[in-house]
């Protein structure tokens, strides 16, 4: 459709709340939107008047046809939009990488609480600190904090395991107030460094560390110098975590504070989350040039962010200019969401107006230089590209390694970058199961025909535009062959490596180009080279402790799991183990002579069981 049939078509549509969807002359869905009033809305894009400017300019610019989804309310319309979104991923609508929601601290209600990192609250009376803005950062914080205060991590249930085995290696070098020794600590007095920990997890650092110095000073002056040593130290664990939490307002202050910074190439939005007046985390959201930042797109991207990470605080201060419409409506569901009235704020003084704009320059700033490591990254694959006489920068580069213990568990790594990052969500691993004898030819050829046997429309799947193999110019024929034979084109490079390990030069299969003249080349490949090596390893490994698991040998009298590891980690494979004497089983740190008669006994019964199987299948 002309983009004057496409305005008629508009303009017969009813002034009703609805979503809109966008699609090109192919059929697909590049944007969608919701109004309260569609004809309005919709027509807007494509009246003669309209003077639209970059990503909408060109999301306009790309639509053949439009289709229409009729709502009661706006609130309808808003939820009905954010399905659309998650569920066809349109290109110039700005999208969330849904991860499954946002980590607490978790405190539970027991007479010796627990600290844990979970991602659902559950109605009771356990207490929750959070959301933060990764696992990562839940699980430092929460590793910090019982360092400082001396939790136990050994996983004991307490009161029950109090007075059963000796104290571990923490208590022993002060690293634990060890509450499994009976008498040590009373359950009134940890569920007081559990308060303090609850304090400092809300950001009452300032109170902790007052009511903390007054109990030194009592203990001083009582000449209980253990106890005040004991709070001294307790004190500088405190104030080392409180230096990370930047006190920047009142301290009855909870709330969150957003900065948006939109360009042409991109946009960014800034999430500082407030509590008791302190910065305690911050997130920050980065969108590509194609998504469009509006007032309207801000409301659908909260209602996602915040539907997905479940804490809503009374009051969110934004500093982007929302239209009032789109003010009230994502007030509105904030409010309903989190059963309560949220304030939604545009401040214009004080602290809070300072704030959103420092949450706007870091918006600016993180964009600015992200955008300068991902110039870096480029200006290296472009390098890359013109040493190996590609026709393009490698968006997407796939590298192969085969790993394995004397011919046994071979596996091979496929790890993937992007843009010349890891994508490490993208990775894959091959169980090599059709060899068995240490070829490495083989096993390669049979990950690569398993990896080309995936659809490009899979997730994770898609052809890359470069292939390195650890290897030469053997491997390197070994690959083309297969992709020749399958009919796909893409061009495949061996990593060389020299005396120290280290990749010397690429072979193409016939011609050796040299590194050593470009060092940023060099660093970049000598990374990929690292990062398959390590993943291939890794698979290897897993798979030959799961053998471990499921062997026989933690059935034998005297063996267990950490023996059983122990004998494969000497003897390389199963069957290096089977064949093993009584002496060199003794050999083996660990085994005793009687252990070592018992292994050996166990696999001379296994194998007259299957002599006898074997003669009786003849």
């Amino acid at each position: 459709m002309t983009r004057q049939e496409l305005y008629e078509k508009a303009r017969l549509l009813p002034a009703t709340p609805g979503v809109y969807i966008m699609r090109n002359k192919s059929g697909r869905i590049i944007y969608v939107g919701k109004s309260k009033a569609l004809k309005n809305r919709v027509s807007s894009y494509f009246a003669p008047s309209s003077d639209h400017r970059g990503k909408t300019k060109r999301m306009v610019e790309s639509v053949f046809d439009f289709e229409v989804y009729f709502t009661v309310t706006e609130l309808e319309a808003l939820i009905q939009e954010n399905q659309f979104i998650k569920q066809f991923q349109p290109r110039y609508n700005i999208k969330l990488k849904d991860g499954g929601g946002y980590p607490y601290i978790k405190m539970t209600s027991a007479p010796y609480p627990e600290f844990s990192v979970v991602y659902k609250r559950s109605a009771g009376n356990d207490k929750y600190f959070g959301p933060y803005s990764s696992h990562n950062v839940a699980k430092n914080i929460l590793e910090t904090v019982k360092k400082a205060f001396l939790l136990p991590s050994c996983g004991k249930e307490f009161p029950k395991d109090i007075g059963k085995g000796r104290p571990c290696l923490n208590f022993h070098i002060g690293r634990c107030c060890a509450p499994c020794v009976k008498g040590n600590v009373t359950e009134a007095d940890y569920k007081e460094i559990c308060n303090r920990v609850a304090a400092l997890l809300k950001g009452d650092g300032k109170r902790l560390l007052a009511s903390l110095e007054s109990n030194m000073e009592l203990a001083s002056d009582n000449l209980n110098f253990e106890l005040a040593a004991k709070l001294r130290d307790c004190i500088f664990a405190v104030k080392k975590i409180s230096d990370r939490q930047q006190i920047v307002c009142s301290p009855d202050v909870e709330a969150d504070v957003i900065g948006v910074y939109a360009d042409d190439l991109g946009s960014a939005v800034s999430l500082l989350f407030v509590r008791n007046g302190a910065i305690v985390d911050r997130e920050t959201l980065f969108f590509g040039a194609d998504e469009i930042i509006s007032s309207t797109a801000l409301v659908s991207l909260f209602q996602r962010y915040y539907d997905i990470r479940g804490y809503i605080p009374k009051k969110v201060y934004i500093e982007y200019p929302l239209e009032s419409a789109d003010k009230a409506l994502l007030a509105d569901w904030l409010s309903n969401r989190a059963e309560c009235r949220v304030n939604l704020i545009v401040p214009e003084r004080g602290d809070m107006r300072a704030l959103a704009v420092r949450a706007l320059e870091n918006a600016k700033q993180l964009l600015l230089h992200k955008r300068a490591n991902e110039d870096k990254k480029k200006d290296t694959l472009a390098v890359l590209a013109s040493l190996l006489g590609l026709p393009a920068l490698p968006d997407r580069i796939e590298s192969y390694d085969i790993s394995h213990s004397a011919g046994e568990y071979t596996s091979c790594g496929m790890i993937v970058l992007e843009k010349g990052s890891f994508a490490r969500k993208k990775y894959r691993g091959f169980n090599i199961n059709t060899v068995s004898d240490g070829n490495d030819l083989a096993a390669l050829e049979e990950c690569i025909r398993r990896r080309f046997a995936h659809d490009t429309d899979e997730e994770g799947w898609q052809y890359p535009d470069l292939m390195l193999i650890d290897g030469g110019v053997t491997q390197v024929n070994r690959v083309n062959a297969v992709l020749q034979e399958l009919g796909i084109s893409v061009p495949v490079f061996g990593m060389v490596k020299d005396e120290h390990h280290k990749t010397r030069t690429l072979t193409d299969g016939e011609n050796e180009i040299s590194l050593i003249t470009r060092q940023d080349a060099f660093v970049f490949i000598y990374k990929i080279q690292e990062e398959v090596h390590r993943y291939s390893l890794s698979l290897m490994d897993a798979k030959r402790r799961n053998a471990v698991k499921k062997s026989s040998l933690t059935q034998i009298k005297g063996v267990g799991a950490k023996k059983a590891n122990d004998l494969m980690l000497h003897f390389g494979t199963l069957a290096n183990l089977k064949a093993a004497s009584v002496e060199e089983l003794s050999a083996v740190k660990g085994i005793n002579a009687e252990t070592a008669n018992a292994i050996y006994e166990y696999f001379e019964r296994e194998k007259d069981e299957n002599n006898n199987r074997n003669s009786q299948g003849n």
